[in-house]
């Protein structure tokens, strides 16, 4: 009962979240799209803080959460030129902040880990608002968002119950490689529903995408997960019931936004309308 319990509680919380991203997706207001992105990257931001630091107080937490969210809202509004250079704030802010407490030595874990997290959560959050403010139609932020959730659900399903062989014990003793498969196929299955059926674009982008997108979402996830294990931690938060941290939600997703993006930016459809 104990996993029907689990499932119950994951779409709970899964149905109305997905409303949300639709009704932004629909509404198609820029500063609402703009703010619904970057308020998410800042609980990733808080999140993060406290995956690097199990110690930290509300000020380092409020701290991470204000530059993810704003360096989100940069990348979703200013050229990407610049988004490059302000990516790098956050995770230097922090990274001074602590060695200031805790001194060069100490902190260096956390400096190194504060640059990446709070680049990947901002760039990903900016990108998945570019999506939508930088195309007409809704289905292009969806891309990536399907993609993902079809690949979970995949996974999830079959590897719950066909998984026997691992797939990173040392990292995530759940995953298996029969959920791996699964998920790539969702992945494609996800890519093409949102990208051909929904956005129209060629079958074979889509199927590229799908599975170019599958192996960032499982590098993501594993990534995440190797993290949680060396802090010592099941999740990143308690937000969710059922699903952790709002970070542990979107740890797929924040890996695969880039590659659709870039995917789409080489295919020459980035920043016209479909």
């Amino acid at each position: 009962m104990k996993p029907f319990h689990s499932l119950v509680n994951r779409i709970a919380i899964a149905v109305p979240g997905i409303g949300l991203f639709v009704a932004v997706a629909l509404l198609n207001i820029p500063i609402l799209t703009v703010i619904f992105f970057s308020s998410i990257a800042a609980l990733c931001g808080a999140e993060a803080i406290f995956l690097l630091d199990s110690g930290a107080g509300i000020s380092k937490k409020a701290g991470g959460a204000i530059l993810a969210g704003g360096a989100a809202a940069s990348v979703s509004m200013l050229d990407p030129a610049f988004a490059l250079v302000i990516l790098l704030i956050p995770g230097t802010v922090m990274s001074f902040w602590w060695v200031l407490g805790d001194g060069v030595i100490d902190a260096g874990k956390r400096i190194a880990g504060s640059i990446g997290i709070l680049a990947v959560i901002a760039l990903g959050f900016g990108l998945l608002a570019r999506l939508r403010l930088d195309f007409e139609s809704p289905w292009i932020l969806f891309i990536p968002l399907i993609l993902c959730w079809a690949a979970d659900t995949m996974a999830y399903f079959i590897g719950s119950a066909f998984g026997k062989h691992k797939l990173a014990p040392a990292v995530s003793p759940a995953k298996s490689w029969e959920g791996f498969i699964a998920g790539m196929v969702g992945a494609v299955a996800g890519a093409v529903f949102a990208g051909t059926a929904g956005a129209g674009f060629p079958l074979f982008l889509m199927v590229a995408t799908g599975t170019a997108g599958g192996i960032a979402a499982v590098t993501g996830d594993l990534f995440e997960s190797a993290l949680k294990r060396d802090a010592g931690i099941k999740d990143t938060g308690s937000i969710l019931p059922g699903h952790g941290g709002v970070l542990d939600r979107f740890d797929s997703i924040l890996a695969v936004v880039p590659v659709v993006w870039l995917i789409l930016m080489f295919y020459g459809s980035a920043g016209s309308s479909l």
